[in-house]
């Protein structure tokens, strides 16, 4: 069976496999066991700490409970720039008018914004292929964290997308304005954000105002466009209720979406029950069941059988891989995450 969880100092190798896996532009989730290490044990703070911190990193594993083995990962940043400003583009229009020539023209700006700043992320969401299919509930099971102890988290939420590459691996964006300013390659300048080494990007990121027609078509064609890999996520995250408002990422040029915490559809869906182990096999629309402490957080997709009474039964797995009792208060959210109805 496959169950979320927090993730934990023995998933380490399973973890480093996962970031060789994911690639270049997974600035969240880095090939570097050192800053992993260091990911894992703000993690396990994070979950074990009663006191509300901005530093709250909440690092989530998906286990393949039958192989224990970790084959996906999901994470949450309480607040955006607790240490350093969250810096963006955010792209922005501008008019100019001749009355000598009577001639309107209209251009696109890249303004450096920190906006964003003090903002909840959702992050690091990756599934090992051979497990692919399951990173829709594997995504929503943040939220249903989220929704849970909704004062350890931002009014506002956002996600970052990796942008596009080329043919032949390279980000037209950076190589257009990053590569100019930084001196470096695009492979060093996320290695150093994955470990937690931005303060580069106060130090060297130009200051002023991008005109979008100065950069090469290439560039402009990727601006606030996911990779390939990227637009099934960007789809999950719209239909959450996740918008575009035109600010990116300031490397790839990748789009950052933006929702409000409470506005989320799996959020406004959340609901509880009374665990009870089912008597006879559980024959309905599964749903997304997790348990309701921070501190021993665990999530299922499962086949459920919902009574008008409070009572939530579940087959004698589910409660096993929730580390469930009967009677304990479960939390979960009723509909099939794939089919999306209101």
């Amino acid at each position: 069976m496959l169950v979320v969880r927090p993730v934990e100092t023995k998933d380490l190798n399973d973890i480093l496999e996962l970031a060789v896996k994911s690639g270049k532009g997974t600035t969240s989730l880095p090939n570097n066991q050192q800053a992993l290490s260091q990911k894992i044990e703000s993690s396990a703070a994070s979950f074990n700490r009663d006191t509300i911190d901005d530093a709250d990193y909440f690092l989530l594993a998906l286990e393949d409970s039958n192989h224990n083995k970790v084959v996906g990962t999901a994470a949450i940043h309480s607040r955006t720039g607790h240490r350093q400003a969250f810096y963006a583009y955010r792209l922005m229009s501008l008019t100019h008018y001749s009355h000598s020539l009577n001639k309107q023209t209209r251009s696109e700006l890249l303004h450096l914004t920190n906006d964003y700043t003090d903002y909840s992320e959702v992050s690091t969401l990756y599934v090992d292929r051979d497990y692919r299919g399951n990173g829709h509930w594997l995504a929503r099971s943040r939220y249903l964290l989220m929704g849970q102890f909704r004062e350890r988290f931002a009014p506002f939420v956002i996600s970052e997308l990796r942008g596009s590459y080329n043919e032949e691996g390279r980000s037209p964006f950076w190589d257009a304005i990053g590569k100019h300013f930084f001196e470096m390659e695009f492979e060093e300048a996320d290695e150093l954000c994955g470990i937690g080494t931005n303060q580069f990007i106060t130090d060297l990121m130009p200051r002023y105002p991008i005109y979008t027609s100065m950069l090469p078509k290439a560039a402009r064609d990727v601006i606030g466009v996911p990779s390939d890999a990227g637009r099934q996520a960007m789809k999950l995250l719209e239909q959450e209720g996740f918008v575009y408002e035109k600010v990116i990422d300031i490397f790839d040029g990748g789009p950052i979406l933006k929702a409000h915490l409470d506005q989320l559809k799996s959020v406004r869906h959340i609901e509880h029950g009374t665990a009870q182990q089912a008597s006879d096999p559980i024959v309905n629309e599964p749903a997304l069941i997790a348990t309701s402490s921070l501190k021993k957080f665990r999530a299922v997709y499962a086949d459920c059988m919902i009574n008008e009474d409070g009572i939530l039964q579940i087959n004698h797995d589910t409660l096993n891989a929730l580390q469930a009792q009967p009677g304990d208060l479960l939390k979960y959210i009723p509909q099939a995450p794939s089919k999306q109805n209101e």
